[in-house]
């Protein structure tokens, strides 16, 4: 194989055509040369190629999209970057080099490389690695995964003339735990066919057992099971049963197909109690970054306040992180404004703080987060006084809600004509008046076809004609899609199929999403619509929905505005939709 490209004879400068000794141009001199059809070189071989871009010629030299240096007969492009380009990946200007070729996310491939070459744990990689740190080429076509052995085929018998090895169903913890005296971080992106001793059979059998008894109760398919087995084998394989797995570990693991097999062995270990759960807190990572742009010591001095509120302290209990997030939300303006003119919260004044809330809209919550951060401040003797004594919260923000338009009302029937999930949701939430967290946490058993009885809890509403068959369709679909999921609650997804959660609220704003209304809004819409056939009663309201005085009377406030209030809907508007 003649990998050295032969010179032109005559002029020495250009590569001689595929079988002759000179090149075009002294073969032909009258004539112009043929440019390339890949790219445009006047250096003509054969074919209407160049001897780089012919498709059918081995060259040694480098992909001119990664720079690697490789054997090919690619057009010049590495196996990687040939497949890079048949994936419909556009050209264009990369982010991060700034080079013309195709992209993927705006970055470039041999950016994502060098991204991927800095590994981050439990963080995705950072595409801009290669703008800080430079480009490390490499060899073209080498990047393969390491197989310790050959993968034996699947079996064509159903699962259940499958005979299991007998396991180990009882295994002994053992009383004391060694520490290791050097702590090296285990790898295993590498590996995918475990084929590798134990160092404790025994132990390797008994989570073994075990996953298969989590998986027959969660309802787990073959395709998972067997990912998870693989991946136990593996990971007890090499940690003995005096010592635990961390999470950072677990996430090494090498994703075959999808990421449910890494969250589902971690969820195992979790049960066994065999995981060292290492892995950075989502809430610590929000509040860093939320105080990422204030003043570092104001900073400090907030961060001492939210952690008594998140975790508790004397005489104070700890709270949601939902609250957490609400009050941080609140005060991060006011630190933002703070860092701006001082360099510590002691130097706030109560006349600041008078004028900082006069400029908010609505400033109960800002006034309720701020006493509390004072208090709190002044209570662990970082500030002399308490700037926030006496500032008063001011009135609770309240709106009055009003109906949907007739347009929003059609829109969303169009939508739900072919989402099962979204016409079910609409159901549960615009005719049975449901919160949005009794709709998720509804069980499938609360669907009663025989007695036509929606009933759980408090609720128990009789089955109208839509709701039925609303019901009946998205079971139907439950049971195609998840066969096997043991979860009983009524809506669940590809996350939570295998495990008994209820779906979070993330999923129902993914189906929500696009429509020109909220949960909240759908709720509020079937209030106003009873309350409009009954002449609004808020007595009625509260037997029927479940809800306070109060909350009846802000319903009614729709139907009797006061004169100063200037809504641009009406009671008519709702009486004629």
């Amino acid at each position: 194989m003649n990998l050295q490209p032969r010179p032109c004879t005559q002029c020495g400068e250009k590569v001689a055509e595929y079988g002759r000794r000179r090149c075009f141009s002294c073969l032909h001199p009258s004539l112009p040369p043929p440019v390339c059809k890949t790219c445009g070189s006047d250096d003509h071989y054969a074919g209407g190629y160049c001897r780089r871009c012919h498709p059918r010629v081995v060259s040694a030299d480098s992909c001119s999209d990664c720079f690697a240096w490789g054997i090919w007969r690619r057009r010049g492009l590495c196996a990687a970057c040939n497949s890079f380009r048949n994936r419909g990946h556009q050209p264009g200007r990369c982010q991060t080099c700034g080079r013309t070729v195709p992209l993927k996310k705006g970055v470039c491939r041999l950016c994502h490389c060098q991204a991927r070459a800095i590994p981050r744990t439990w963080q995705r990689p950072d595409l801009t690695t290669a703008a800080t740190t430079g480009q490390q080429l490499f060899l073209a076509d080498q990047i393969r995964r390491v197989h310790l052995a050959a993968r034996r085929p699947r079996s064509r018998t159903s699962p259940a003339t499958v005979r299991h090895h007998p396991r180990a169903l009882c295994w002994t913890v053992p009383r004391w735990r060694q520490d290791r005296l050097f702590e090296a971080a285990r790898d295993m992106s590498r590996v995918t066919v475990p084929d590798v001793a134990p160092l404790d059979p025994a132990f390797t059998d008994y989570v073994a057992a075990q996953a298969d008894n989590h998986a027959d109760a969660q309802g787990w398919s073959p395709g998972l099971r067997e990912r998870v087995q693989q991946s136990l084998y593996l990971l007890t394989a090499v940690h003995g049963p005096h010592e635990t797995i961390k999470a950072s570990t677990v996430a090494t693991l090498p994703r075959q197909q999808s990421r449910r097999a890494v969250l589902r062995v971690t969820e195992v270990l979790a049960t066994l109690e065999l995981l060292n759960d290492d892995r950075p807190d989502p809430l610590d990572q929000w509040i860093h970054r939320r105080l990422s742009r204030v003043h570092p010591e104001i900073g400090e001095e907030a961060l001492v306040w939210i952690n008594i509120v998140r975790h508790g302290g004397p005489r104070r209990r700890p709270r949601s992180p939902a609250t957490v997030r609400n009050q941080l939300t609140s005060a991060i303006p006011f630190l933002l404004a703070c860092s701006e003119r001082y360099c510590t919260l002691r130097q706030v004044t109560h006349g600041d703080l008078t004028e900082w809330l006069a400029q908010c809209p609505a400033p109960h919550n800002e006034a309720v987060a701020l006493r509390s951060m004072f208090k709190t401040l002044k209570s662990q003797r970082l500030l002399f006084t308490n700037p926030a004594r006496g500032v008063s919260l001011g009135a609770r923000p309240g709106t009055v809600p009003k109906p949907l338009s007739p347009e929003a009302i059609q829109f969303m029937a169009e939508a739900a004509a072919t989402d099962p999930a979204l016409k079910l949701l609409i159901a549960l939430i615009g005719i049975h008046a449901l919160y949005p967290h009794q709709a998720r946490a509804l069980p499938v058993s609360a669907i009663d076809f025989v007695r036509g009885r929606l009933a759980h809890g408090d609720i128990d509403h009789p089955l109208e004609t839509f709701t039925r068959q609303a019901a009946a369709d998205y079971i139907e679909l439950r049971r195609e899609r998840w066969p096997n999921t043991r979860n009983p609650h009524l809506f669940i997804s590809s996350q939570t199929a295998y495990s008994r959660a209820a779906v979070t609220i993330g999923w129902m704003q993914v189906v929500l999403h696009g429509l020109p209304v909220t949960a909240q809004r759908l709720r509020e819409d079937r209030i106003l619509e009873e309350a409009a056939v009954t002449g609004a009663d808020p007595q009625h309201l509260c037997v029927m929905f479940n809800i306070t005085p109060e909350t009846g009377l802000r319903y009614i406030r729709f139907f009797q505005p006061n004169p100063a209030d200037s809504d641009d809907a009406s009671p008519s508007h709702l009486e004629t939709s």
